[in-house]
């Protein structure tokens, strides 16, 4: 919606000109040569303002036509009676003053207040569309904006009625007027400095706070859930609560037994090597980054032992697509406090799924994660059968040097590496995009099938050979072909140069990048079979989630840019609340600039729609599903992992600025908290 932003800011521009020029107009009521001049000049304004206006409804008429109700709805609601019934004013009042001589003060009052509360109309829409999106309508917004709107109506009304009696008697000279102008301005400038730091200040978070509130609990149109069976009790168990509270500490993996595989991962500092010969300074898993390959069987009971060496602001573990119990999910200030240096903490789960899936930091997550803290966790299914095949895992991730430059790499190559592989043998490439950033993969050189994405495997994937792969921040795909007799070549594709992989049968083959080709739609690919829902699927619950972005706002103390959910950054956003054994329809709308790949800890979610096509290929279970500017998605899931679950942004540097809210279920509660007083830092 960058026209619309442009838009809203001529208005705002055209209006202040002509509400400046038509408010000196009482000043020259008695010089009729410069009255007329100065009347031209806001003839013109009010019709440039009035065609901005025109546009403006023009450009939302073909958005709503283009990409649906969800995206306009806020600005039909709010926007709309904001700038069309002060344009009606100026149409009914101010322009029949323009076509003939003004010489009466009250004449000259209706022409001067309409442009004026018109101007203010101008300020509150771009206000609402660049700081305080109301992404769905709702009454408190519609009565403060258009209480606004009135008052302002009065207020200019009677200011106007009382200066043009005075002018009566007295004309003040120029330089009072341009003084009087002067002052104005400094002062509306004082008062947004203030109310900038005001807001900045008030925006901070408090030392110890909530990650779940039930005042932002949203029931999906489903039966309300008492509050008191929602609230986080941070000092324990409330005794005076429901007995059938239970504690995310209570909803952990087996505690005893012995382990099918024990893994100790030490979290440190340490430098490391790019392939070009870059050093960067990382946090590392075992001096790894990224972290060592983790290796388990369905079916499996896992502990992980993480240890903290040095890790100054804590660290955790998040396995990430992995369904685990809610205390095994490894959020600090949700289920476990973050683990700090000489500290240890231990994960135990029963692996209930198969596939390519991986495992970070969730405690200060977006700078954690960037620097290092992460590795791959495959899942080999119980029934697997011992063949003779290429199987590797590749990690895309972005390594920011000390000089603070990015750099793309596959692990740690930053340019392409060299295989040796036998023809004939099949090969699996299991992809991760470990970085925040949606990434484009294209595989050159031999037909490939993308056989599994987020660790679900695809019925029966097509075999494709000029499709690019985009894969959103925290997504997988495994892609699989025949080793030919001549090189294949996987690439990342940057904004640089690409990096990647050449496989060949001498180990040292020139890469040959498939730079251009078609983006595979992985809403149509693969065969339809049964699915767990479709678009008549009835639906307990059912959410709309708008994602958008602020042009500007105020966010736990900095000023910037925010990335909003309904409007509202963390901890404002909604609060799903579900009960075990609901059936959940959420709905994505992506109104902003860039992707969202949006992360359910703890359930996969399968797409029924996207912008309001069924899926039409093999049925899609993902963990982190990606939503492109101007795309709605359709997801469905079923509430069978009982606890607090966070949904957020995986482009980690959007959750930090507040693309965060939680999935809660009914009477669970956390004794954890986040703040500065706790030291939790999940975002």
């Amino acid at each position: 919606m960058a026209l619309e932003f442009l838009l809203l800011l001529l208005l705002v521009g055209v209006w202040g000109i002509t509400g400046y020029v038509g408010n000196h107009l009482k000043y020259l009521r008695g010089r009729k040569t410069r009255f007329r001049g100065w009347l031209l000049v806001t003839k013109i304004g009010v019709v440039a303002g009035m065609v901005l206006i025109l546009l403006w409804v023009l450009d939302i008429l073909l958005i709503g036509i283009n990409f649906g109700w969800l995206f306009v709805m806020d600005r039909v609601a709010i926007i709309l009676p904001l700038l069309g019934l002060p344009a009606l004013a100026v149409l009914i009042f101010a322009l029949p003053n323009l076509s003939r001589a003004i010489k009466a003060g009250s004449s000259l009052r209706s022409l001067i207040v309409p442009v004026h509360v018109m101007l203010v109309g101008a300020v509150l829409a771009f206000f609402l569309v660049t700081i305080d999106i109301p992404a769905i309508p709702n009454t408190e917004d519609i009565i403060m904006y258009g209480g606004a709107l009135i008052i302002a109506v009065v207020l200019l009304w009677f200011y106007h009625g009382r200066r043009l009696r005075l002018l009566e008697h007295r004309t003040p000279r120029l330089s009072i007027t341009i003084a009087r102008s002067a002052v104005y301005s400094v002062l509306a400038l004082g008062t947004a400095l203030i109310v900038l730091i005001i807001a900045q200040k008030m925006s901070e978070f408090p030392g110890r706070m909530e990650m779940v509130h039930h005042q932002t609990a949203d029931y999906g149109g489903g039966d309300p859930i008492p509050p008191d069976n929602m609230h986080a009790h941070h000092r324990g168990h409330d005794p005076s609560a429901s007995d059938k509270l239970i504690s995310v500490v209570d909803l952990k993996g087996p505690q005893s037994g012995v382990p099918d595989k024990t893994y100790v991962l030490y979290a440190e500092t340490k430098k490391i090597q790019l392939a070009s010969g870059e050093t960067i300074e990382a946090w590392t898993f075992n001096g790894q980054a990224p972290g060592p390959e983790l290796v388990a069987d369905e079916g499996d009971l896992v502990e992980v032992q993480l240890v903290n060496k040095n890790i100054t602001s804590g660290v955790t573990l998040h396995w990430h697509g992995v369904d685990v119990p809610n205390g095994e999910d490894g959020v600090a200030g949700m289920t476990q406090d973050a683990v700090m240096p000489g500290e240890s903490y231990t994960y135990r789960f029963v692996i209930e799924e198969i596939g390519t899936h991986w495992y970070h930091s969730h405690q200060q997550s977006s700078i954690q994660v960037q620097k290092g803290l992460f590795g791959a966790f495959i899942i080999r299914p119980s029934n697997q059968h011992e063949t003779k095949m290429i199987d590797t895992t590749i990690v895309a991730h972005d390594w920011m040097t000390p000089d603070g430059r990015s750099i793309p790499a596959l692990d740690r190559d930053d340019s392409f590496l060299q295989n040796l592989v036998e023809p004939g043998l099949p090969v699996r490439l299991r992809l991760v995009n470990a970085g925040n950033l949606t990434r484009t993969f294209s595989l050159n050189g031999a037909p490939f099938k993308v056989t599994a994405i987020d660790g679900y495997e695809l019925n029966e994937p097509g075999t494709v050979t000029d499709r690019l792969l985009r894969i959103g921040g925290g997504g997988r795909y495994d892609v699989e072909f025949i080793m030919p007799d001549t090189p294949v070549t996987l690439a990342m594709l940057t904004d640089g140069k690409p990096v990647g992989r050449v496989y060949s049968k001498d180990g040292d083959s020139a890469p040959e990048v498939l730079e251009k080709g078609e983006i595979l739609d992985i809403t149509q690919y693969g065969a339809p079979t049964r699915a767990s829902f479709d678009t008549s699927t009835v639906f307990d619950r059912t959410f709309t989630l708008i994602l958008d972005q602020t042009y500007f706002g105020v966010y736990n103390g900095e000023a910037g840019q925010q990335w909003v959910i309904n409007g509202k950054t963390f901890p404002n956003t909604p609060t799903l609340m579900v009960r075990e054994g609901d059936l959940v329809k959420t709905t994505f709308v992506n109104r902003s600039f860039a992707d969202h790949p949006m992360h359910l800890h703890g359930h996969h979610v399968q797409v029924i729609s996207k912008n309001g096509l069924p899926v039409r290929g093999s049925p899609l279970v993902l963990d982190t599903v990606n939503i492109e500017p101007g795309e709605t998605l359709e997801v469905a899931f079923l509430a069978n992992n009982p606890g607090l679950w966070m949904d957020h942004c995986h482009n980690l540097d959007h959750a930090q600025k507040g693309m965060t809210m939680h999935v809660a279920y009914e009477n669970v509660y956390t004794p954890f908290a986040i703040g500065s007083e706790t030291g939790n830092h999940p975002e």
